[in-house]
């Protein structure tokens, strides 16, 4: 028994839902006789009326065709009172009985009730659809990285397009610099792109539309009348065809995508047919939203992360690892590479003594000066310290390639002010062409980095080319570390030793054990002559440790044939010696071993090694420290030690450069090094100790300085240990035989090359 029957009369029974609110389970066709459909269509304008004034729950009497009506009306409201449809009963006549009115609204409570039952699980059904998209998305973000983000972003685009029913969904970025909303995703994608896209990128000013998603913080709802002329022929122009009518947009929606200081974009949505937005959808596209922007967070920190990797934090340029791959990437396509080594001269000297900050200043603007004086498809690194390297693009001849240099070597020599003082400095090239179907790129570094020190060697200021001369002589170098091989392996290695006085009184000081190779053919060659070869192929090592052996052997005895002297013993460690985790117990072992007592030795350090790394070069020489062994900084004033980490590194000594004391007479500048350095040993508490006095004039100029130690030529050579028994036994030497000529030990050993 329906209503219609109930009621005597009926002509219809309806249910009028209010925008299609009503839930589905509800939303029944209206029981109507064929003759009453006018009246029903004529009746629901009225009721939709009352429904929006909330003025259901009354009855209505109207004529029509000449046909008198009465229409009862009961809202339909589910159980929070949210009033979502009405029940209307119409029939010929004016008036309702009591019992009539009670049944309909009966009926009406009934099909309340039954409303809020079916919204409720329409609620938990789009509830559990809106959980399963989140979690598709989080999911989907939680595995992507930066290089799968435009598929990730088109999965994204086509799912919210499924999910809201849009017939277009998009995704746009900001970009408030420049003033335009940039089209990152889109659904579905367009076959026939024009070039350019006219939605590519879109001036904000461009159209209403678009400027409201500049700034916009919170959903967009955008309906019909917000779609202007401009708007829908920017679609027409970026779809490739003409829209049909049907197809002409309605309304729309737009999420934004939320930085905590900007609108990052925007997430877009278009319907062709009209949408009814729900609160919980909009919550989720809100939900979406901020997972792509932490996602875009995430991505943000690995651009920077990977940037950090490829570029060099001072300057911006593309570091060693981005050099060394893009360097093997043209070797791996058999193209001609031509490369130069750039290395800023003297550099090392000036950041000593100008500072780290003054030299970064400097590295900067040679960086930049050189990023704008090349082709933009050249390439341009910094290699590391104060070197940069160059590719050159194209297949250039010799004639280019030296221009090219040229023209860096002048933007290089420019002058740079700095806080009112003007810096100039100069350049040394190696240039290198890699030979045809080379496959190594490390052969390519190799020949430039050997005609850059060629063109040092020179000099300065110069470009040299790798050529067959320096091909042979990169063979004599691996002849030469084949042949220390055999030399180590023979006992061909022998100590020189070179003591050092105190200047004001002849006394023995020290004693600096030096490493010759006793050639057999080329006589004895001095350090210098193979220490490169040496530690490029770690031969060093085995070298340090015999070194360490002898001296301390050879230490011992003196100790015991001179026991009233205080000398210390000297030796050298190489950087490569401070890799290994046993130096420290080696060298107690060889104290131990021989008797020696930690503080008769002494150990001798470049600045190079010393800041290579800090932090655990400061743990070793602690703990050689510990054992009472004093530590020298070998060369000081080459390398780029500051005031600070002298402070906080484990030094005692300060041993000032031959070149600088040599110059100390005739140049003013090293002069001014040399004066600086006493002073800042004065002020750090740390002895200075200065090699390469050649002359008397040397050393009285060095006493006047305030340096009152040193070593040289002048003073003696690197003797063998049989011939410093005079020494030993007067416990020093004369200055003043040595002021009248009187050499009291060789001056020339015989047979001693460097």
């Amino acid at each position: 028994m329906t209503l219609q029957h109930a009621i005597l009369g009926a002509e219809f029974v309806a249910v009028v839902p209010v925008a299609g609110s009503v839930p589905a389970a509800v939303n029944v066709a209206p029981l109507v006789n064929s003759a009453a459909e006018a009246a029903l269509e004529s009746f629901r304008v009225d009721v939709l009326a009352l429904l929006k004034e909330r003025s259901a729950g009354r009855s209505i009497v109207r004529t029509i065709k000449s046909v008198d009506w009465g229409l009862l009306i009961e809202p339909i409201t589910l159980h929070d009172g949210a009033e979502v449809g009405a029940l209307m009963i119409g029939r010929h006549g004016r008036t309702w009985s009591a019992y009539e009115r009670s049944l309909a609204q009966g009926f009406a409570a009934l099909i309340s009730h039954v409303a809020t039952l079916s919204a409720r699980e329409d609620e938990l059904l789009r509830q559990r659809q809106l959980d399963e998209l989140i979690t598709r998305v989080s999911e989907r973000l939680m595995s992507a990285s930066l290089k799968n983000r435009q598929e990730v972003l088109n999965w994204i685009t086509h799912e919210l397009a499924l999910f809201t029913g849009a017939d277009v969904a998009f995704l746009r970025r900001n970009d408030l610099d420049r003033e335009l909303s940039i089209l990152i995703s889109e659904w579905p994608v367009r076959e026939n792109v024009p070039d350019p896209d006219p939605l590519g990128e879109v001036r904000f000013d461009s159209d209403p539309v678009f400027m409201a998603t500049r700034e916009l913080r919170t959903p967009y709802l955008m309906g019909f009348s917000d779609i202007n002329d401009d708007y829908l022929e920017r679609i027409n122009d970026a779809s490739g065809e003409e829209l049909e009518a049907e197809l002409v947009p309605v309304g729309g929606a737009a999420v934004p995508l939320l930085t905590d200081e900007a609108t990052w974009g925007i997430l877009g949505f278009i319907h062709f047919e009209k949408h009814a937005w729900i609160n919980t959808e909009i919550q989720a596209l809100q939900v979406v939203a901020s997972l792509i922007m932490q996602y875009q967070g995430r991505i943000v920190a690995e651009e920077r992360t990977i940037y950090n990797a490829y570029h060099d934090f001072l300057t911006g340029l593309p570091n060693r690892r981005a050099f060394v791959e893009e360097l093997q990437r043209r070797v791996d396509e058999q193209q001609r590479v031509a490369m130069m080594i750039i290395d800023i001269d003297r550099f090392k000297i000036l950041n000593d003594y100008m500072g780290h900050t003054t030299g970064d200043q400097i590295l900067v603007t040679i960086a930049d000066r050189i990023r704008t004086s090349i082709r933009s498809d050249d390439y341009i690194a910094r290699f590391g310290g104060d070197e940069f390297v160059f590719l050159c693009a194209g297949d250039v001849d010799e004639f280019v390639l030296f221009g090219a240099a040229e023209r860096l070597l002048r933007v290089i020599n420019r002058p740079i002010e700095l806080a009112g003082q003007y810096f100039s400095h100069t350049a040394s090239i190696g240039v290198a062409v890699s030979e045809p179907g080379a496959r190594l790129s490390d052969d390519l570094v190799t020949m430039a980095d050997a005609a850059m020190y060629q063109a040092k060697a020179r000099g300065g200021n110069q470009l040299v080319l790798f050529d067959e001369v320096l091909r042979a002589r990169m063979s004599e170098h691996l002849e030469t570390e084949i042949e220390l091989r055999e030399a180590i392996k023979k006992g061909e290695l022998r100590l020189r030793y070179q003591p050092e006085f105190d200047l004001r009184s002849g006394k023995l000081l020290g004693i600096e054990a030096l490493v010759f190779w006793e050639h057999p053919t080329k006589g004895g060659l001095a350090a210098a002559n193979f220490i490169t070869v040496a530690e490029e192929s770690g031969l060093v090592v085995d070298i340090g440790r015999w070194v360490y052996q002898e001296a301390c052997t050879q230490m011992a005895k003196w100790i015991r044939q001179y026991p009233m002297l205080d000398f210390v013993m000297r030796v050298n460690m190489s950087p490569t010696e401070f890799v290994l985790d046993d130096v420290v117990t080696y060298f107690e072992e060889c104290l131990v071993s021989n008797q020696v007592a930690g503080d008769r030795l002494c150990i001798e350090v470049t600045e190079h090694a010393m800041f290579t790394d800090a932090d655990r070069i400061a743990h070793l020489l602690a703990s050689f420290r510990a054992l009472g062994v004093t530590i020298a900084l070998d060369d000081f004033g080459t390398g780029s030690a500051s005031m600070t980490q002298l402070k906080r590194l484990p030094v005692d000594i300060l041993k000032l450069d031959t070149n600088f004391v040599n110059g100390v007479k005739d140049d003013p500048y090293d002069r001014a090094i040399v004066q600086s350095i006493i002073r800042l040993g004065g002020a750090l508490d740390l002895d200075i100790i200065c090699e390469g006095i050649e002359s008397i004039e040397i050393l009285d100029e060095m006493l006047e300085l305030g340096c009152t130690r040193g070593q040289g030529y002048f003073l003696s050579r690197p003797i063998f240990a049989e011939h410093l028994g005079a020494i030993l036994r007067m416990g020093g030497v004369s200055l003043d035989a040595l002021r009248s000529g009187k050499a009291l030990v060789p001056r020339e050993p015989a047979n001693v090359s460097g």
